[in-house]
């Protein structure tokens, strides 16, 4: 416990600053568009309220926020500073900081250990040394920071300030604010986002660790291109995999990718093999991209604890269909047959099945009226020999249906399947957007998504995502047991 309260005390400035200062500021009637005045007006407009303070070599005023030549010279405790300045000042800065006793510094700039300059590696080896001699933390260099809406520290504009219970590092502070647009459009939101760059300092074992022993974190999520801590990340890794899920995006899996991410962040990305042996003794789950991240979380938001795999696949369109069906169980899924005595329930509803498909998938037309479609949902989503129910949906496949009235008798009918079962459910919602578009696909991705179940755009990736989660819990559950 005492570990856990040290690693929370340690990086709690980073998280929750009583008072910061954005260096690299320049007056707003000379230059208002360098990376100090984006981040010192994020802030204010994201509406941190603690004390925040503009610094930057000209005098002047940002946000009439008087503009300070030095750390040194704003009045009161510091706790926290974002650097946003050459790589050649860094040095210096940091000793202005230890004098002023700050505790943690955010280094945006670049040019440091992930280049093969001398230069660079020299003056991050003098800001290390002279932050070590003041125990000053350093978030970075080469990284966008934090955000966090409880706190109201960000790095990018148009965040929400709603608060979540996912937590995610990345090494990558591009890979990050993706996460938060792909998170935002599925509402899923964070507790905390971190983007850590080198990792002079500060680096994905310490956060893991942090998030981990982090009481608003229920799901921790990881982008990472390497490491230069292998034996440790794989302990801190299968500790916090024990304690709450853990979904990770390892990239420069190849050779290209690993060349890249070492001119990228300075990691070192190791084989592939390597790293899939390492992540599956952690039990974390492992994907491919920024989108799978998410369709994990979803799910693990949603259905913590889903006991099987036997799935009912139910949409519309013979062959959608039986697509469906191979992707479902290319993923890992289990489509039982339906029994014949609720093919029967089936058979009274429609007469015929003619059209249809009454064994698993069912293939159920929702033009025949909705409360058809209600009838032979209930008339099935009982069958206790299943754990889940995919719903399909494939709005653009009839051919003499008015568009509008196409998606919204489709959308209507997968809320309508979600609100009578009670089994966990995911979507799966093919959609086609061409430029130009109406605006009708996302409209009804949307209206999906905010009826509160996983929504995804492929039954693959709903499939894929299920048996991941599925996964990790077993996995879970086998470990307690040993």
């Amino acid at each position: 416990m005492s570990k856990q309260n040290d690693i929370l005390r340690q990086l709690q400035p980073i998280f929750y600053p009583r008072s910061l200062a954005v260096v690299g500021t320049s007056p707003d009637d000379v230059f208002k568009f360098n990376a100090g005045n984006l981040f010192f007006t994020t802030l204010i407009e994201f509406g941190y309220s603690g004390q925040i303070y503009p610094v930057g070599k000209s005098a002047g005023h940002v946000c009439g926020r008087e503009i300070y030549s030095s750390v040194n010279d704003i009045p009161g405790e510091l706790d926290y500073v974002i650097a946003a300045i050459p790589n050649r000042l860094i040095p210096q800065l940091v000793e202005d900081c230890g004098r002023k006793g700050v505790k943690a510094i955010h280094l945006f700039a670049s040019g440091f250990g992930e280049i093969e300059d001398s230069i660079g590696l020299e003056l991050q080896q003098q800001f290390l040394h002279i932050a070590r001699k003041y125990n000053i933390r350093l978030l970075g260099p080469n990284c966008m920071g934090v955000y966090c809406p409880d706190s109201r520290l960000t790095f990018q504009i148009g965040c929400p300030n709603i608060s979540g219970k996912v937590g995610y590092l990345s090494q990558s502070g591009g890979q990050s604010t993706m996460g938060i647009k792909e998170a935002t459009r599925r509402n899923v939101y964070f507790s905390k986002v971190v983007s850590y760059g080198n990792a002079a300092d500060i680096n994905e074992c310490d956060l893991i660790e942090y998030f981990t022993a982090d009481p608003d974190t229920e799901i921790m999520t990881i982008y990472i291109e390497g490491t230069n801590h292998g034996r440790r990340l794989l302990k801190v890794l299968k500790e916090a995999s024990l304690r709450k899920p853990v979904v990770i995006f390892k990239c420069a899996a190849t050779r290209g990718g690993s060349q890249a991410a070492i001119s990228h962040t300075s990691a070192i990305a190791g084989s592939d093999l390597t790293w899939d042996s390492l992540i599956r003794q952690t039990g974390a789950i492992r994907v491919y991209n920024v989108q799978e991240m998410f369709d994990a979380v979803s799910v693990l938001q949603r259905y913590p604890a889903l006991p099987g795999l036997r799935t009912l696949l139910v949409g519309h369109g013979g062959g959608s269909c039986v697509q469906a069906s191979d992707d479902c169980c290319r993923a890992g899924l289990e489509l039982p047959m339906l029994p014949e005595r609720y093919r029967k329930k089936l058979m009274e509803i429609y007469l015929t099945d003619a059209g249809n498909i009454f064994r698993n998938p069912l293939d159920i037309n929702p033009y025949w009226g909705i409360d058809k479609v209600k009838d032979a949902f209930s008339a099935v989503a009982s069958w206790p020999d299943i754990d889940l129910i995919v719903l399909l949906a494939t709005p653009e496949q009839t051919p003499f249906m008015p568009r509008q009235l196409e998606f919204q008798t489709t959308t209507d009918t997968i809320i309508e399947w979600s609100r009578l079962a009670d089994k966990p459910v995911v979507s799966a919602m093919n959609v086609n957007t061409i430029p130009g578009d109406d605006g009708i696909p996302y409209q009804s991705l949307s209206r999906v998504i905010e009826a509160g179940f996983p929504v995804f755009p492929s039954t693959t990736r709903a499939a894929t995502a299920v048996a991941r989660v599925y996964r990790y819990y077993r996995w879970l559950e086998k470990f307690r047991h040993k």
